[in-house]
């Protein structure tokens, strides 16, 4: 095997993914703009500024410099050679467009009676400017995008790699502007929180104040007899137009601009925005008040009581096609919500997706990852319902020393039939566990029978009028 030729060896130790930008750029010589390379990624990788060099201009490099404190890029490659190699690539491309750029201006510049060498210096300079100030916006972008990672970790307990192609891809689509609006929702839906506060709570031990007639005179329902709520969204009767991103309600003049070569990405970006105009539908629902968010137990509301204790959280969520909509919506928030409360209070939290039989999906805050949950947001409900999976899987897992203590939350509107064989199981586990089934039911209070049958209480969400103003903010 011959040996390499001499000053050949830098080149063997460039990233793949920089090799052939270094080899082939304009600007300079090739063995200085390698070592020049490798310096500036091996003090980037330490989170220090590279030293001054030959190879370029010492103006353009003090500029470059001051950009990576100022961006706040530099801390970013501190110890993540990925995000390191995409800054030094970021400087290259920007060099290269000046160096393919000046000339040009020179020629100009000569030409209107410029001395040749100082044409060639103000035309460098002044693409060298330019080339920074693009970079100073790109580099702003990265960082924000790498800061809204820094944001989802602390937030959800999990800990995606930065710096890469891929999870800039994941940041501007619209599932992670879907994190981020059902965010706002929640935020917006104190009910849904106070309900997630609730669970999983240790039993109460003897010694604490509250008695067992206490407590089932705070778990009775408030009876104020039957009342009726009227729910924008529920396409019951036409009350109008509006504008929405309902395709089904969709006049038919916004159609055509789907058809239409140009407009159709209007229509496409007006559908994004909520913008097209739409029949406004509603309906008016009859609810038993006396199951609409009864008072929390003695011992149990915010964990704070003599013995209590916070536990883990355990959520069966139906993705049935008979969820699609807004009570998809208002589901993928509960999900985002319980696992941001799960990691704020250090508890664990279990998520079982479930839709027809066979059908399911665990996600565990644990080892959560963000494909994981932007594959959850990106997802559409469809399917049939199929409740007997999720909860044997939910109620086995009971019986693992880190999930004694958690209580079950089962997300649905109800639509489902109940085997016998299913109901005794959970009212073993509630007398032999002392578990908690709760129920949240999103859709019609006419379909309450099943829910009822396997929890206690059910709560019922009918707050659609506040969620549509949440969405709309």
């Amino acid at each position: 095997m011959q040996d390499q030729p001499a000053g050949i060896g830098p080149l063997a130790a460039l990233p793949e993914s920089l090799f052939a930008l270094v080899a082939t750029h304009p600007l300079g010589r090739l063995l200085p703009r390698t070592r020049w390379v490798l310096a500036w990624l091996q003090q980037l990788d330490k989170g220090r500024l590279p030293a001054l060099s030959d190879w370029l201009n010492g103006s353009t490099e003090r500029r470059l410099r001051h950009l990576l404190v100022r961006s706040g890029a530099l801390g970013y490659c501190r110890d993540t050679p990925e995000v390191a190699r995409v800054v030094v690539q970021d400087i290259l491309l920007a060099l290269e467009q000046v160096e393919l750029q000046w000339p040009a201006t020179a020629a100009l510049l000569t030409r209107a009676g410029m001395d040749t060498l100082r044409a060639e210096g103000r035309a460098r300079a002044r693409h060298a400017r330019r080339a920074i100030a693009r970079l100073a916006e790109q580099w702003s972008q990265r960082v924000s995008l790498w800061q809204a990672l820094d944001e989802v970790t602390e937030e959800f307990g999990i800990a995606p790699a930065i710096g890469t192609d891929v999870n800039g891809g994941q940041l501007r689509d619209r599932a992670w502007f879907d994190m981020q609006r059902l965010s706002r929702w929640v935020a917006q839906i104190r009910e849904l929180q106070r309900l997630l506060n609730q669970l999983g709570q240790q039993r109460p031990d003897p010694a604490q104040s509250a008695t067992l007639s206490q407590i089932r005179q705070q778990m009775s329902p408030r009876d104020t007899g039957p009342q009726e709520r009227l729910l924008p969204g529920m396409p019951m009767e036409t009350q109008g137009l509006t504008r929405s991103d309902r395709i089904s309600r969709m006049l038919p003049q916004e159609a055509a601009f789907l058809g239409h070569p140009l407009l159709h990405l209007l229509w496409h970006a007006r559908r994004a925005e909520q913008g097209l105009l739409s029949y406004a539908v509603a309906g008016v629902m009859p609810i038993d008040a006396g199951n609409d968010w009864p008072l929390p137990r003695a011992g149990q509301g915010q964990g704070q009581g003599k013995g209590s204790q916070m536990g883990p959280i355990i959520l069966c969520l139906d993705t049935s096609a008979s969820m699609h909509g807004l009570a998809e919506q208002v589901s993928k928030a509960m999900v985002l919500e319980a696992l941001r409360l799960a990691k704020r209070q250090r508890r664990g939290c279990l998520v079982y997706l479930f839709g027809g039989e066979g059908e399911l999906q665990v996600l565990d805050n644990g080892h959560l990852t963000l494909a994981e949950l932007m594959a959850l947001l990106r997802a559409s409900f469809s399917g049939g319902t199929e409740v007997v999976t999720p909860l044997t899987a939910a109620l086995s897992r009971l019986r693992e020393q880190a999930w004694r203590q958690a209580d079950i939350l089962l997300v649905s509107d109800g639509e489902f039939q109940v085997p016998a064989a299913l109901r005794e199981q959970v009212e073993q586990a509630k007398e032999s566990l002392g578990v908690r089934l709760v129920g949240l039911q999103l859709g019609y209070a006419t379909a309450l029978h099943a829910m009822r049958q396997l929890c206690d209480p059910v709560h019922l969400f009918s707050d659609w009028r506040s969620l549509e103003q949440a969405a709309r903010g």
